[in-house]
């Protein structure tokens, strides 16, 4: 009976894990879809010249966002789905989908911890070479995409013992004149990038979750232990046999005796 309990017990827990997860899956396309089409990122990758990298590191982390929110969501319904139809093999895949994501969880963690310093500077890069082309007069399409930075972060130039773009070469807002841009956009990232850490730590806690509670309810099916409505199927006044019947004794005399 207390087999059953903790069966129970782990069942309505996997259920409220799944809940959470499907938060951190809608959670991840959203930072996934703000990552990708975001203007605060956008904006380099536009203006980033062919040598820069920040053009594939990008696509890299709008890639790796769709994969983790796609495993999130398949890792879901299969642990709801073998919870729900009492399937050893469904939770067995729920299992073998809950290692693939906390390998993937765990490579995307030590990415952000080794790559994050990276993705900065080619930011900041960016914004250097346009600022320079400005500041030296060149015509083209550097300026408008120095004015699309201005306006996207509010600020403008550098500020301290940085030099900062005069009035005459480009105008800004007058709100944030006095805001350094590239204080600016480190702060964007900054918070950016909690975000993202925050978003893979909450789903690995929760996948190592996942592969406790899966493994326990396909390892309690084989040694006997029912999950809640397995094996108590029976038919009222049925077909009791006796116990010298054999395989040929006819249906006829296996049936309960009625008196007419």
């Amino acid at each position: 009976m207390r087999c059953k309990s903790w069966v129970r017990v782990a069942r309505c827990q996997l259920l409220v894990s799944g809940l959470f997860i499907m938060v951190l899956a809608v959670a991840c396309c959203i930072l996934t879809v703000i990552t990708g089409l975001g203007s605060h990122f956008t904006v380099f990758t536009e203006a980033a010249p062919a040598d820069n990298t920040i053009g594939d590191l990008h696509y890299t982390m709008m890639l790796y966002g769709g994969f983790v929110s796609g495993l999130l969501i398949l890792t879901l319904l299969l642990s709801i789905i073998s919870v729900l139809r009492e399937s050893q093999n469904l939770m067995a895949a729920a299992f073998v989908g809950f290692g693939f994501l906390f390998c993937a969880l765990m490579a995307g963690l030590t990415w952000t911890q080794d790559c994050q310093i990276q993705v900065k500077d080619s930011i900041l890069d960016v914004y250097d070479d346009l600022y320079e082309q400005v500041l030296r007069g060149h015509p083209g399409e550097a300026k408008e995409h120095l004015l699309q930075v201005h306006e996207i972060f509010q600020c403008c130039g550098k500020t301290g013992e940085q030099r900062r773009i005069s009035t005459p070469h480009i105008t800004c807002n007058n709100t944030a004149d006095d805001k350094d841009c590239v204080s600016a956009i480190s702060d964007v990232l900054h918070l950016h990038w909690y975000w993202v850490r925050t978003l893979l730590m909450s789903s690995l806690g929760l996948t190592v979750y996942g592969m406790m509670l899966s493994s326990f309810l396909y390892f309690s099916l084989p040694r006997g232990n029912i999950w809640g409505r397995r094996g108590e199927y029976s038919m009222n006044g049925g077909l009791i046999s006796s116990p010298d019947a054999t395989v040929d004794t006819p249906l006829i005399q296996l049936l309960p005796y009625h008196s007419a």
